[in-house]
């Protein structure tokens, strides 16, 4: 595996996260969460090799639902580094493709498995091609996979040499080659590719739109059971729609994903160890109002019981 060829530099820096909450830390600017699938026994690294106006990372990923992007004046290229092509984006199927992302993307990003990704933030500038012409949001570009593969091998000899000739990696001239490396060849891969975001059905923007209102709904009203029916009353549309658009775009049912969404609510909140917090009034405040099921839900997603974590954060 290529993380095994890598090792901390002074031009790479590699973080193992001890677990999924300190992994969400590093998220935020790009104004992205995740929500995980699953909570223990997760191996989750980042290398980073940053240069003068644009980062490269390397990121072993989780099972996982990732909502967010607003990406002001930058374009992320994200390259699959495996053979992993289950994931989903507004559940359009990634498969093998990159995936080019820039502006307010909003995206809904399903990862059933973890993947190992490599990803590419530059200056919305620092890249060209047809396949970057689109305002914002995202696009898949495919590419036959020699090209693939050839794209993956450069961006594994660019992270290897930052952490082999480290000093070398940190000369201005040396890393402003390296970058311009790096940026032609992406660039070079988003000109072979074949767009194919451009086209995606109608209805999928309109699922899309449904999970956000769902989100919205558990947002300002968490403690709120509500069941398929009552979504699908505030949000407007059919159940069947609605289970079609969370089943597409996040995985599962309607009910579960609202109730995972809270049980991390409540995980988050039970992290705080704040004065006076108790494991019922945080299961309460979040629409769990039978502690015995409540309990049993925590452990099963969690591997440990409310009041374990609460414990743990004072």
């Amino acid at each position: 595996m290529l993380f095994q060829r890598l090792k901390p530099s002074a031009a790479l820096n590699i973080v193992s996260y001890a677990d999924v909450e300190h992994f969400r830390e590093s998220e935020r600017y790009l104004r992205a969460a995740s929500l995980p699938l699953a909570a223990g026994g997760l191996s989750i690294c980042r290398a980073e090799l940053c240069l003068p106006s644009c980062t490269l990372s390397l990121v072993r990923t989780f099972p996982r639902i990732i909502n967010g992007y607003e990406l002001a004046g930058r374009v992320v290229v994200v390259i699959p580094m495996d053979d992993i092509s289950s994931a989903r984006i507004n559940g359009e199927p990634i498969g093998n493709a990159i995936l080019a992302m820039k502006g307010n993307a909003q995206c809904t990003i399903y990862e059933p498995e973890g993947r190992l990704v490599a990803i590419l933030s530059t200056e919305q500038t620092g890249l060209a091609g047809p396949s970057l012409d689109f305002d914002r949001g995202y696009r898949l570009i495919t590419l036959p996979p020699h090209e693939r593969s050839w794209l993956q091998i450069q961006i594994g000899a660019t992270l290897e040499l930052a952490a082999r000739d480290a000093e070398a990696s940190q000369l201005p001239a040396i890393r402003l080659g390296l970058q311009e490396t790096l940026l032609s060849t992406v660039e070079r891969a988003l000109v072979l590719g074949e767009p194919a975001g451009a086209d995606r059905p109608s209805a999928l923007d309109r699922y899309k739109t449904i999970i956000d209102r769902i989100d919205d709904l558990i947002l300002r009203n968490p403690s709120d059971d509500l069941s398929c029916g009552q979504f699908a009353s505030e949000i407007g549309t059919s159940i069947r729609t609605l289970q079609t658009a969370t089943q597409l775009l996040c995985g599962s049912g309607t009910y579960r994903y609202g109730r995972l969404r809270r049980l991390w609510m409540v995980r988050q909140q039970l992290r705080s160890g704040a004065a006076g917090l108790t494991v019922k009034a945080s299961a309460l405040a979040h629409g769990f109002h039978h502690m015995g099921e409540f309990s049993g839900l925590y452990f099963a997603t969690f591997g440990e019981l409310p009041s374990r974590t609460l414990a743990a954060a004072r």
